[in-house]
């Protein structure tokens, strides 16, 4: 127990010291990603066709600068992944899909830093959860065409089955993965700019561990035509973004507020 406490009181030493001459970087950040989709069903990929996209993502990063070398970044961002599908020559049913999905997604990245200034290099890692929002997408089949029904479109995603109404294009996930993790592997540059501030060139390959719906989701189905839109798949993303970087170094906010404090002493001595 001793031995305990004393480990926690150092770590907090170590803590504290690193906190007080600690830099901050702050800023939006934005850019591409392409997205590739890992099917649980193989066979369904016998049938279908599954591309990867292209999509966005736009947000905000702060970095904590512990050391010169070592620092931790996060993020907080809007990530957009789209998902198109076509019928393969294997198939029997001629069918081309397309949805998009939105997320609100959050990584926490460990950096290495290596270089000199003005540039820096850096290789990053971490864990990664995201928060499925919704989605809307569309299905045409041949079928539907030739008996002249209306393709199946959502414009809406719900996650409670009650609040799905077909006829006004909302479509219910009731059981689906809404809270989902992965890891992030990356690297990238950053430059400190002449005029302030550092432009951070950054680039993520994330492993997605989620599949969007759990085992008992239902999956979309289209009047016995043969063909069903899964949920039972994770993504994988590989992203390239810019982010602007403002600072706030901790000890020069110290020097700071320490002159103040002085100037206040030595106004209220003359005053006297």
């Amino acid at each position: 127990m001793v031995m305990r406490l004393k480990l926690l009181i150092i770590l907090f030493g170590l803590f504290a010291g690193w906190s007080a001459s600690a830099q901050y970087w702050f800023g939006p950040k934005g850019g591409a990603n392409y997205n590739i989709f890992k099917y649980q069903d193989d066979d369904y990929l016998d049938s279908f066709r599954v591309d990867p996209t292209y999509s966005f993502e736009v947000g905000a990063v702060m970095i904590y600068q512990a050391t010169e070398r070592f620092s931790v970044q996060g993020e907080l961002f809007y990530e957009r992944a789209r998902k198109e599908l076509n019928g393969d020559r294997n198939s029997t049913v001629n069918v081309r899909s397309s949805t998009a999905n939105s997320f609100i997604s959050a990584p926490v990245l460990f950096r290495i830093s290596f270089g000199r200034e003005p540039v820096h290099y850096y290789l990053s890692g971490g864990p990664k959860v995201r928060y499925w929002l919704g989605g809307s997408g569309h299905v045409n089949l041949d079928d539907f065409d030739e008996f002249g029904l209306e393709q199946p479109r959502w414009s809406k995603l719900v996650f409670d089955q009650s609040k799905s109404k077909m006829s006004d294009n909302i479509y219910a996930v009731p059981d689906a993965n809404r809270l989902q993790f992965a890891l992030v592997l990356g690297g990238g540059a950053y430059l400190d700019l002449r005029f302030g501030g550092r432009l951070l060139m950054d680039l993520k390959y994330t492993f997605g561990h989620s599949n969007m719906g759990f085992d008992d989701n239902p999956d979309f189905e289209f009047g016995g035509t043969g063909y069903k839109e899964l949920f039972s798949y994770r993504n994988h993303t590989i992203s390239a973004t810019l982010a602007y970087l403002f600072e706030y170094d901790v000890k020069l906010q110290s020097k700071g507020m320490s002159t103040i404090k002085e100037s206040n002493k030595t106004r209220r001595k003359k005053k006297k």
